[in-house]
């Protein structure tokens, strides 16, 4: 599913998503957060990557978690 409008993912889910730069990213979005990056190392929450709506140009579900 991509985004469109306002059509965003259900709180918690887990994503692929694309930034304004292109790069595609693995991570859960948070309604009151944005997008959030899972990395493959561990870090502390205040030095995650977190990504507004309005800075993502497009998002699906992860396989494996849409339930839908």
């Amino acid at each position: 599913m991509a985004k469109e409008g306002k059509d965003f993912p259900v709180d918690g889910s887990s994503v692929i998503f694309t930034d304004l730069q292109g790069i595609r990213r693995r991570g859960i979005y948070r309604k009151k957060e944005g997008f959030r990056e899972i990395t493959e190392t561990e870090m502390p929450m205040e030095e995650q990557s977190f990504f507004p709506d309005d800075d993502i140009v497009g998002w699906e579900y992860e396989p494996e978690s849409q339930s839908e």
